[in-house]
């Protein structure tokens, strides 16, 4: 005599017990943030191609905008560079007057970086797409909710590295 199967309840897959479109990696903070930066990143290089600078470059000039005769330490730090790929950029920017590197007068050992009032005038004009940019990515929050996504992300960055 054969046997019928009783009929299982149809249970997910291992794996796979997420709602369609919903990622694996959707409650995995390191990926949500890095998909985040993907995109941004994605959005903001191809603006900043069509006005003929690429990240590295944006980088600098936003880190100088907001506070220029810094050495070329400072700069790797706040733009989050290699040393390498931020002297053959400002070697560049400076050839082209974006910026100006001088010797520091108490210690020569030091140079300051400077941004040009050509740098600052293209840095004003691409700051303007980057706005816009953060604006689209706040749309709909709150002034409590931009404030609460800022002072999240600051801690996050803060817990990284200490």
């Amino acid at each position: 005599m054969t046997r019928k199967k009783k009929k299982q309840p149809h249970a997910a897959p291992r794996g796979r017990g997420k709602p369609a479109g919903q990622s694996q990696f959707d409650d995995f903070l390191p990926h949500l943030i890095a998909r985040l930066a993907y995109q941004l990143n994605g959005d903001l290089i191809e603006k900043l191609r069509r006005e003929g600078i690429n990240v590295t470059r944006w980088r600098i000039l936003a880190v100088l905008a907001m506070g220029d005769g810094i050495t070329i330490n400072e700069i790797i730090d706040r733009a989050m560079m290699q040393q390498s790929a931020l002297s053959r950029a400002l070697m560049n920017m400076e050839a082209e007057d974006y910026v100006l590197r001088v010797a520091r007068r108490e210690d020569a050992r030091y140079v300051e970086v400077f941004l040009t009032d050509k740098g600052r005038t293209l840095f004003n004009s691409l700051n303007i797409v980057v706005r816009d940019r953060q604006k689209r990515l706040l749309k709909g929050f709150s002034p409590q909710e931009t404030a609460s996504a800022f002072a999240v992300i600051r801690r996050m960055s803060r817990n990284i590295t200490e």
